[in-house]
């Protein structure tokens, strides 16, 4: 287990290609500080879009006051704004050693009883003391001939057996080129518990 970091869209900014174009051209034109320039865009966008003007050019104004911010204070360079960072735990290399024999006494999935028993315990145990919102992985899963995801063995894996899912709306991977061609899956820390109890009941024939 790693700190980990998801990132948060705001869907309020979600733009279409169209509206995105009008935005930068908009932020281009503030830049320039040019007054008249600025009245003619708004004049178009008026004609364009109607009262919707007024929200593409709030957008506009957020999105170069946080350029403009990481200017003066001399990070432009160094910084990647982004509209929220959530906090999470990454499950890394959560795989078993091709060499190593399952014990004869194992009577349970190795990856199934590790996760819920030893995995999940500590990581509930972490997130009492620091705030963390979701635990994710990268699923490295090479089923072939298969490209539809649901069809897919260990990701099917991680989701029917592991509860993982795919990202709630808004929320985005930073996803390193080390996992490369991984599918991200994520879950709730708050849902662990009720998770962990369920699929034990779901799972009582093992």
């Amino acid at each position: 287990m790693k700190c980990g970091l998801l990132v948060g869209e705001n869907l309020d900014e979600k733009l279409s290609d169209e509206h995105q174009e009008f935005v930068d051209a908009v932020i281009e034109v503030k830049k320039s500080k040019d007054d008249y320039g600025i009245q003619q865009m708004y004049e178009a966008g008026m004609s364009m879009y109607g009262d919707n003007v007024n929200r593409l050019f709030e957008i506009a104004d957020r999105r170069l006051e946080t350029k403009t911010e990481s200017t003066e204070i001399g990070q432009f360079e160094n910084t990647i704004n982004v509209p929220n960072c959530i906090s999470a735990i990454e499950l890394r290399h959560f795989c078993k050693n091709e060499a190593f024999v399952v014990p004869s006494e194992v009577d349970i999935p190795l990856g199934f009883g590790v996760f819920w028993e030893i995995i999940v315990p500590i990581i509930i145990n972490i997130t009492k003391k620091v705030g963390c919102k979701y635990v994710y992985l990268f699923a490295a899963d090479k089923t072939e001939g298969q490209k539809d995801i649901e069809t897919k063995k260990l990701i099917s894996h991680y989701k029917n057996n592991l509860k993982f899912s795919e990202c709630d709306e808004g929320i985005k991977f930073i996803k390193p080129e080390y996992d490369n061609h991984c599918y991200g899956l994520i879950q709730r820390v708050s849902k662990l518990e009720s998770n962990r109890e369920a699929i034990w009941h779901e799972f009582s024939d093992i």
